[in-house]
């Protein structure tokens, strides 16, 4: 008896512990679920269902359902992969977002409230989901909700058409001379033909171990990694959808000057804003390192994965080599594309 009362009182103490351990956590003010008087009735066997479900979940009969909820049962149905086509729903952040009802919007396209208040807070070009065809009716739906979007497809932005690489630049009274990288051409472009400057950075990383196999036992006897970042700097010329491109790596600064330093990511950030002064008529775009992990949302990161046995390795046992690699390449590009379409 003396033992259960001791047991008892230990649980007490424990529940009240794990009680004072949450009392700092914040209270969701969001409604997470539906509300009674949205919950929508089967005319077949009487039960509610969601207000987004296209049919009962107890007798699958078809439901009444408007075609705003139609749209939201069916929208985002599917996680695209990287290499497959789909059309991207952007967020124009002219919106009046005020009135925005961010719940049903979040309901609408099946995402969570906080990534959807982010995106409104940013105040950005962002896409908030990629889909798998074009859903026209949705734009129409988010507007009535308080939100402005429009629709850009994954063929539009041409992300395996890179821009043309720029060896080094000539900055003239009235126009730039772009100089190729591939080539040495150098074509002469006015101030005014400069319609967007847009700005990120390159970040690359990689991982690599090696994995001794012994029968069916194995273990990592060496692992390195290795991250790097560089600037990236986007132009674009008159109607041109492809632009140019400037990155530290083989790239003259000596179109700096006197203002040109010793680092080549100092002397990317004097290029932009001297690219600024001269074209002051261009849209620049410079927020890609403040919205990257709000874009890693819908426009993933490029990952690889490699591995082989290494040769030589001797007795006892197999050496393998195992390759991890990641990059914002193309996410970058898409991001630079999407700002020269919304022109």
């Amino acid at each position: 008896m003396i033992k259960f009362t001791e047991f008892m009182a230990n649980e007490l103490d424990k529940s009240q512990d794990e009680m004072w351990l949450l009392k700092d956590l914040p209270v969701t003010s969001e409604n997470i679920g539906f509300r009674p008087e949205e919950m929508n009735g089967c005319s077949k066997c009487g039960k509610s269902n969601p207000p987004t479900r296209p049919k009962c979940f107890y007798c699958s009969a078809d439901l009444l359902i408007d075609a705003a909820e139609t749209q939201s049962a069916n929208i985002n149905s599917r996680v695209l992969e990287n290499r497959e086509k789909g059309f991207n729903l952007v967020y124009l952040p002219e919106s009046s977002t005020e009135k925005s009802d961010i719940s049903a919007i979040a309901r609408l396209l099946s995402i969570e409230v906080d990534f959807i208040r982010q995106i409104i807070e940013a105040k950005s070009i962002i896409p908030l989901v990629r889909l798998e065809s074009p859903h026209e009716t949705a734009i129409e739906n988010l507007s009535s909700y308080g939100m402005k979007c429009c629709m850009v497809a994954d063929e539009v932005l041409e992300v395996n058409k890179l821009p043309v690489r720029l060896r080094g630049l000539k900055f003239l009274s009235e126009s730039f001379v772009l100089i190729n990288f591939n080539t040495d051409e150098e074509i002469e472009v006015q101030h005014d033909d400069l319609s967007l400057i847009v700005t990120g950075a390159l970040f690359e990383a990689k991982t690599e171990t090696v994995e001794k196999r012994k029968k069916k036992e194995a273990s990592v006897v060496l692992e390195t990694q290795a991250k790097s970042d560089s600037g990236l700097i986007d132009i674009y010329v008159g109607d041109d959808a492809i632009g140019y491109r400037i990155t530290v790596n083989g790239f003259d600064f000596s179109c700096l000057g006197s203002e040109k330093g010793l680092l080549a990511a100092e002397n990317i950030r004097r290029l932009a804003e001297v690219l600024r002064s001269y074209a002051k008529s261009a849209k620049f775009a410079g927020d890609y390192l403040m919205i990257r992990q709000l874009l890693d949302e819908v426009w993933p990161l490029e990952r690889r994965k490699d591995s082989y046995r290494r040769q030589g390795t001797g007795l006892g046992g197999k050496d393998f080599t195992n390759i991890e690699s990641s990059n914002n390449l193309q996410q970058f590009t898409k991001y630079s594309r999407l700002q020269r379409q919304l022109l």
